[in-house]
């Protein structure tokens, strides 16, 4: 009886894991890189992190604004300029 209750005390006052705790998680979110992602889930590439991604449910995060800016109108000069 002194085990179960123990057991269950520990679980009860165990910290919560956060999906920030999930590499796989926390690079869907943003918070850590794409280098840092695939060096501590073990894949071998970006490739196979975007499968284990999907598998997962996840999506890969969005780039900053800026970044999708700046792709938009490298676009834009590339587009009008052919």
């Amino acid at each position: 009886m002194t085990a179960i209750i123990r057991e269950h005390l520990e679980t009860v006052t165990a910290e919560p894991e956060t999906q920030e705790d999930d590499p796989l998680h926390a690079y869907a979110a943003g918070l850590i890189t794409r280098e840092a992602a695939i060096k501590s889930t073990g894949v071998r590439d970006f490739a196979q992190l975007l499968i284990v991604l999907g598998d997962a449910g996840l999506t890969p995060p969005r780039p900053p604004q800026h970044e999708i800016d700046n792709e938009a109108h490298l676009f834009e000069r590339i587009w009008s300029s052919a």
